[in-house]
């Protein structure tokens, strides 16, 4: 078992070093709890969309985030579905992150039993199998 300690900025930095976010994002700023970012839509009613990322909750191997937007664009996601993608699924306000499975699919052996975020930490317990 070990007990990683690490910060959002930190986060974001192993995950563009590692290429997982993909081309349509851009513009990251980390806002004390909160990841801001630019989505590049290719929706109708906006090329780009400014977006703003909290952490929720963890369990059962699922990352819950909560999605904030302006009015206009909230009022649009409310009824328009919008397709799941491999390890997301979003249903208005909240992201779901299957955190496990993309674990699984891409480490194989780390998993992870417990997330908790406090004064700017995301405090992780894994084990491995």
């Amino acid at each position: 078992m070990a007990e990683i300690r690490i910060t959002i900025s930190e986060i974001i930095d192993i995950c563009i070093a590692n290429e997982l976010i993909p081309d349509c994002v851009s513009n990251i700023e980390i806002l004390g709890e909160r990841i801001k970012f630019r989505y590049k839509n290719e929706q109708p009613i906006s090329t780009n969309i400014d977006l703003e990322i909290n952490y929720k909750d963890y369990n059962n191997g699922m990352l819950f985030l909560e999605v904030q937007t302006n009015w206009i664009i909230d009022k649009y996601l409310r009824f328009k579905k919008l397709p799941n993608v491999q390890y997301l699924q979003y249903e208005h306000p909240v992201l779901t992150f299957l955190l496990q499975q993309f674990l699984k699919d891409k480490v194989k052996i780390v998993h992870i039993e417990d997330i908790h975020f406090k004064n700017g930490y995301f405090k992780i317990k894994t084990f491995n199998e």
